[in-house]
């Protein structure tokens, strides 16, 4: 069983919809750079596996 680690605290601001849509990024195993709309703006996500982890981090705001 892995865990997944949301690397930066602006995670926490990120409203509903959005969250939901990284959630499914990371149930289907798409691991990589992705682009996910975070309120009005896009930014691009990092999600990488380290051992038994899964970390999802903000790489860069567009």
């Amino acid at each position: 069983m892995t865990t997944v680690v949301f690397v930066d605290d602006d995670f926490r601001r990120m409203p509903r919809t959005d969250m939901a849509k990284i959630q499914r990024i990371i149930a289907s195993g798409k691991f990589g750079v992705h682009k996910v709309s975070f309120g009005d703006r896009t930014v691009n996500i990092e999600v990488k596996k380290q051992g038994d982890k899964i970390m999802v981090r903000i790489s860069k705001v567009i």
